[in-house]
């Protein structure tokens, strides 16, 4: 099939080993550089011992009714595809870790909650094609793929992370391409979740699919909750689905490799600086939604 669109990817969004200085998306003392790679020490720094490198790694389900796959080590791919006005869009590849789960999430809405985006005006981008940044492609096979083998028990996908990694900023995704990044992948993870349970037909779900998404760059986090309550695509009109996004929440201010000193006094300790144990606490909720 010609003419299809699938999302912009980008071989860099691995989990790495580095340090999270180099992550930081706001001015600093030293422009957005590590203090401790070579030739990028901030100008009252002095070498020190090497702290502050993490091991991106994903959380691990204390439970059981829970489990991570890492598409480093397992791959998984989810593949749909849905029509829209004569266009065929298509939502494939992966979507970084995946936390799945033996029993699917509660809805968030209530059924009147639901009923009432029917009155709900979607915004029209018009004279803008809303598929304006989408790749158009050739795509010869179309099929509903979950990414779960048939009979795998944690069938059900619970929380998506999406880690940025990119060590060079231009190829980095602003925080507000890797929300609209992780709203994608959200809703093919749901669609193809429904089409599973409920067949092919577009209709109103009776019991809506919930995904969660947690973006970062280890430092920014976007937290997301995507709730699909009808499969008809086709018309602006009726039932729509719903998205909760709670953006831009700072787990810290800065993290310093290297102490900062100034007259042989040390004004900034190696660490996080400023560190909010709030977000900490929304990406937990996030992770143990269901569980308990």
């Amino acid at each position: 099939t010609s003419g299809a669109y699938a999302p912009r990817g980008s071989p860099r969004l691995l989990p790495w080993t580095g340090c999270t200085r180099s992550l930081d998306w706001s001015p600093s003392p030293t422009r957005g550089r590590c203090t401790s790679c070579r030739g990028s020490r901030g100008r009252f720094s002095r070498r020190g011992t090497l702290a502050g490198r993490t091991q991106s790694s994903a959380p691990r389900s204390r439970f059981r009714s829970m489990h991570c796959s890492r598409t480093r080590l397992a791959t998984y791919s989810t593949s749909v595809a849905v029509w829209w006005r004569s266009v065929l869009l298509q939502v494939r590849g992966t979507s970084g870790t995946r936390l799945s789960v033996k029993d699917p999430l509660p809805p968030i809405a209530s059924r009147e909650e639901i009923e009432a985006t029917k009155n709900h005006v979607l915004e029209n981008f018009y004279p803008i094609s809303p598929t304006i940044d989408l790749q158009e492609c050739s795509v010869y096979k179309l099929k509903d793929d979950t990414g779960f083998r048939e009979g795998y028990p944690y069938c059900f996908p619970h929380t998506l992370y999406l880690l940025e990694t990119a060590k060079i900023r231009p190829h980095r995704f602003r925080p507000e391409q890797l929300r609209a990044k992780m709203i994608l992948f959200a809703f093919g993870n749901a669609l193809a979740q429904a089409r599973r349970l409920y067949g092919n037909d577009h209709k109103v779900l009776e019991h809506p699919i919930v995904v969660q998404s947690v973006g970062t760059d280890g430092r920014v986090f976007q937290f997301l909750v995507f709730q699909l309550n009808t499969t008809d695509l086709a018309s602006n009109e009726g039932v729509k689905n719903l998205v909760w996004v709670d953006s831009d929440q700072l787990l810290y201010q800065h993290f310093w490799c290297l102490p900062v000193i100034k007259k042989k006094v040390v004004v900034e300790p190696v660490g996080p600086t400023s560190f909010n144990p709030e977000t900490f606490r929304k990406f937990l909720a996030l992770y143990l939604h269901g569980a308990v």
